[in-house]
């Protein structure tokens, strides 16, 4: 049987104590913005205090199948094996991007099948945020594509490529 203390304690739980760590965290990064850093996140960390549920990840949407991908046999082709046009769909890995200590002038890649993350060193003026895609064109050939959001101008990364590029 619920009494009224049950019921007050069961609201001030839910209403009032619930949303005083968000309101915390909350605080911490809007004081931190005003010290100055730049990039603060907490949306996944206010997810998890919430209890949201986490859906897909983009690399794990990207390596779905279709359903119409499917050999002479009738079974699913899987990534990274060629149909009978000899088209492969690429496998999709996440870029590590480092954390806080982490050198801003590398990106890691596992290549599919691998265990061990490879090490990719960025031109002049790029830094790991600026990094869209990583493309293993063949074994130690990389291909580094930029977001449109970078500042890293297209004069930029055409006297790069001038400079570095075959």
């Amino acid at each position: 049987m619920k009494t009224i203390w049950t019921t007050a304690w069961a609201w001030i739980r839910k209403y009032l104590l619930a949303p005083l760590p968000a309101l915390l965290l909350v605080a911490v990064a809007i004081f931190l913005i005003i010290l100055g850093f730049k990039n603060v996140q907490i949306g996944g960390l206010l997810a998890k205090l919430f209890g949201k549920p986490e859906g897909k990840k983009v690399v794990d949407v990207a390596n779905t199948i279709p359903e119409d991908r499917v050999d002479k046999d009738g079974r699913l082709i899987q990534p990274g094996t060629p149909d009978s046009k000899g088209i492969t769909q690429a496998v999709v890995v996440p870029i590590e991007t480092g954390g806080l200590f982490s050198d801003p002038t590398i990106v890691k890649v596992t290549p599919p099948g691998e265990s061990k993350p490879v090490v990719i060193h960025l031109p002049d003026g790029v830094k790991d945020t600026d990094v869209d895609k990583v493309i293993i064109v063949k074994p130690d050939v990389y291909a580094v594509t930029v977001k449109d959001t970078s500042k890293v101008t297209v004069e930029k990364v055409d006297d790069l490529l001038a400079k570095y590029g075959p």
